[in-house]
């Protein structure tokens, strides 16, 4: 159905499709994306829901659909299971400015407000910030008090969440440190042996979402 309720009838070309999903080519309809749509091909019929809307390379539009219904029977053998989806996007640029090393530094960290501390742990360090083991989610960009004890000392920064996982921890950005303070972050971290690298480094194999097979119908 059109957004006017009517019913219509497109002929496509069908680009790819696997279990999950299709792409198709050359739609001239009113079909937005969110849609729910069916394509039929012979006897048979499975129903899709809409995910992205480009232009074609000619005349109508290309379609990406995910799929909202089972495999018709007849594509059971010529579709196979796909493979457990590993993809991990790339990340395009590093987003820290220094190296971060794993350690483990009792912290004490108070937010802006509010004088009651927290006794946390954080567990890898670079000059420019941290992450902190809390155990609940932190609201981001919140300022915070941190103390860690370097060199035996309470060492008093001053920070802003720059975001927060449940499960994960926060990670927090340095925003005022004293040059003495920094002295004994560089001993720390020149100290430490293993680098914590990138969640998604830019080399990160680049894997499908699942197994597609080009058809012409």
């Amino acid at each position: 159905m059109d957004p006017k309720g009517r019913a219509y009838v497109d002929r496509v070309r069908l680009v790819n499709m696997s279990r999950d999903g299709a792409q198709i080519e050359d739609v001239s309809c009113g079909v937005k994306i969110g849609d729910t749509i069916a394509l039929r091909c012979d006897e048979t019929t499975r129903r899709f829901r809409v995910i992205w809307d480009q232009p074609g390379n000619g005349n109508g539009r290309q379609l990406g659909l995910a799929a909202a219904s089972p495999v018709p029977a007849a594509l059971e053998k010529w579709l196979p299971v796909a493979a457990p989806d590993e993809y991990v996007r790339p990340r395009l640029e590093q987003r820290r400015r220094n190296a971060r090393y794993e350690c483990e530094v009792s912290a004490e960290i108070r937010l802006r407000g509010d004088d009651a501390p927290m006794w946390v742990t954080a567990c890898d360090v670079s000059e420019s910030g941290c992450r902190l083991q809390i155990p609940h989610l932190m609201t981001p960009q919140s300022e915070v008090s941190l103390a860690m004890w370097l060199e035996g000392e309470r060492v008093w920064m001053h920070g802003v969440i720059t975001h927060s996982l449940y499960g994960c921890g926060a990670g927090i950005e340095f925003t005022r440190l004293q040059q003495s303070t920094k002295h004994k972050l560089s001993y720390l971290v020149a100290s430490c042996e293993k680098e914590v690298t990138e969640r998604r480094e830019a080399t990160a194999e680049a894997n499908q979402f699942s197994v597609a097979y080009s058809v012409t119908l």
